[in-house]
């Protein structure tokens, strides 16, 4: 399966632009609002990896936060 230019405009434009950055830096805010410009390149490197079957390192990074919700703290 590939990705349409068209699939990836789709999900740019529905974008929360009050989420926080991932670990690349580039905000939703960027994503969503420059996405004309960037989603013909976006769709590019999406479909390059999966013929590829490489996946940027990049992207295998995530900011995990963990949240106190109920119980002891100390546990």
């Amino acid at each position: 399966p590939t990705f349409s230019v068209n699939d990836v405009h789709s999900v740019l434009k529905t974008l929360d632009v009050n989420k926080a950055c991932p670990p690349s830096d580039i905000s939703p805010f960027i994503l969503k609002n420059c996405r004309s410009s960037l989603t013909p390149h976006l769709t590019f490197i999406f479909n390059q990896s999966i013929s590829t079957g490489t996946v940027p390192i990049q992207w295998k990074k995530a900011n995990v936060v963990p949240i106190f919700k109920k119980g002891d703290r100390s546990n």
